[in-house]
């Protein structure tokens, strides 16, 4: 009996299925998948497939245009600053607490050799020091010595150690001398101030030499020739100069996706000055790559998608990887195949059509 009530339930439900489907055709064969969306393993979410017919692709001035292989140049061109030489750059630091009694350099811009005094400090525990490496002398060569010692690693200039012990008199205050010939870059202190050995009191660089710090999108810096030699156009010089790729960076900017490659150059008139803008075109390798006009490509934010003509008035919304963009044409490395014809003008109100059809229609509504 109970076999018997299985079966006949089986039978009702199959019997309501098929009168649902012969009152509903339309709405069940919009619910199959379509060739076309499995072929492509489904479309970006939160988009439709859009039916537009011929008549109406004129009106709102529909234009489509083929997927292509573009002859790009091996020329990676990107932006770049002019930066001081690390390497040739000295901070200066008083490792003494004191007071300073007298600038001797006190203008950013200044030239100064090295040796050059830069500022003269007074300082308590130099003045003690000194006192006891004078008392020290009298009675015991090793306690002297260390005495002396202590002075020459507060960076007390050879000479003025003589002075002092020439003249067995401390010497109230000491001068600091610039440790490198070069520009100053930064200057902190003013006369009268006090200083400790945490403040950075002069940022001295010899801009004979300076790095051209290029940044250069990540997806082209497989294509850079990191042997070969860049174009370096500064902003405010007329002629472009050349200097061979010295060092590629191993990070990438988490905000522009972009990684720093260096070029040195050489700087001995001093036309270059850190700060200025240039335009470098670094070697690369060239090569044909599938492209499609820039306007074929929306950017959603999320992602960026395209629409490929798939015949009959149909559109296909397809998620692409986007390359380099070139002479107003973008190159793609996933999504589509040469050939393909993607929507370039009205594109925006495909896209509009799209997303409202993904939306879906309410119960008992049908599309627009």
């Amino acid at each position: 009996m109970k076999k018997m009530i299985v079966l006949l339930a089986v039978a009702l439900v199959a019997c309501r299925e098929k009168a649902a489907q012969e009152a509903h055709p339309a709405d069940h064969a919009a619910a199959k998948p379509s060739a076309d969306h499995s072929a492509h393993g489904g479309l970006p979410e939160g988009h439709a497939e859009v039916d537009i017919p011929v008549d109406r692709q004129q009106v709102i001035g529909l234009k489509l245009a083929p997927a292509e292989r573009t002859r790009f140049d091996a020329t990676v061109r990107a932006s770049a600053t002019v930066q001081a030489d690390e390497k040739r750059e000295a901070h200066v630091h008083s490792k003494l607490m004191g007071y300073v009694r007298k600038l001797h350099v006190n203008a950013v811009g200044q030239r100064v050799k090295k040796g050059q005094a830069l500022y003269s400090i007074y300082s308590q525990e130099l003045l003690v020091a000194q006192q006891e490496y004078l008392r020290a002398k009298k009675f015991s060569t090793d306690l002297a010595d260390a005495a002396r010692e202590r002075l020459r690693l507060w960076d007390i200039p050879e000479d003025q150690i003589r002075a002092i012990e020439e003249t067995g008199t401390p010497v109230e205050a000491i001068v600091v001398r610039a440790p490198i010939s070069g520009t100053v870059i930064e200057k902190s202190i003013v006369q009268g101030h006090f200083v400790e050995p945490d403040m950075m009191l002069y940022l001295i660089a010899d801009l004979s030499q300076v790095w051209v710090i290029a940044e250069v999108y990540e997806y082209e810096l497989g294509r850079v020739d990191r042997k070969g030699t860049a174009t370096i156009q500064i902003e405010g010089l007329a002629d472009p100069i050349t200097a061979k790729i010295d060092y590629v960076y191993p990070t990438v900017d988490q905000q522009s996706r972009t990684v720093k490659v260096r070029m040195v150059v050489e700087n001995k008139k001093g036309l270059l000055r850190p700060g200025n803008f240039a335009t470098v075109e670094l070697p690369g390798a060239g090569g044909e790559l599938l492209t499609v006009p820039d306007e074929a490509v929306i950017d959603t934010g999320f992602r960026r998608v395209v629409y490929v003509a798939s015949g009959e008035g149909r559109f296909r919304p397809v998620e692409v990887e986007v390359g380099r963009r070139v002479g107003g044409r973008a190159e793609i490395r996933k999504g589509i195949s040469e050939g393909d014809q993607v929507v370039v003008s009205a594109q925006f109100l495909v896209d509009s059509e799209s997303r409202l059809r993904a939306t879906g229609p309410g119960p008992g509504h049908g599309g627009h």
